[in-house]
C-alpha cells in the first residue's frame, strides 16, 4: 500500500507495509523481480515499515536504459568502473563507462564507446 504522508528521495510516495515481515517479503520480490538490493526499516514519522536501498547510487532523472528504468548515476568515473569491473566479474556482463551529457556524473552502457548505435542518455 503507498504512504499518504511519506515520500523518498525521488519524492514519490513510499510503499508501506504493516510490519516487519511483510516489509522483508516486499525486500525479496523486489530483489527477485528487479534487482535491487532494498532493506526494510521502521520509519519514526509514521509508524509503518519502508523499505531503502542498501547502495548509495543515485538515479539520473534524465537518462534512461533500454527498459525505461532510470539510469543509476556514479558521482566518479572511478566509481562507475568499479561497478563495470564488479558486474563483469560477478554476473559475467561487459560494461562501459561513459559521462551524462545532463548532469556531472558517469552512467554505464552494454555498447562500446565509438559505436555508432549508442544513443545518449
Amino acid at each position: 500500500m503507498r504512504s499518504t504522508t511519506c515520500r523518498g528521495s525521488n519524492d514519490q510516495f513510499l510503499e508501506e507495509y504493516h510490519s516487519q515481515t511483510a516489509a522483508l517479503i516486499g525486500a525479496e520480490e523486489t530483489q527477485r523481480m528487479y534487482g535491487y538490493v532494498l532493506s526494510p526499516y521502521q520509519c519514526r514519522g509514521c509508524g509503518y515499515w519502508h523499505l531503502r536501498s542498501e547502495t548509495t547510487r543515485r538515479q539520473c532523472m534524465l537518462c534512461t536504459d533500454s527498459a525505461l528504468f532510470l539510469k543509476d548515476l556514479y558521482g566518479t568515473i572511478v566509481e562507475a568502473q568499479e561497478t563495470a569491473d564488479r558486474m563483469r566479474r560477478e554476473k559475467k556482463i561487459q560494461l562501459y563507462v561513459y559521462k551524462c551529457p545532463h548532469s556531472n556524473g558517469w552512467h554505464l552502457t552494454k555498447t562500446q564507446p565509438g559505436s555508432e548505435k549508442r544513443r545518449r542518455g
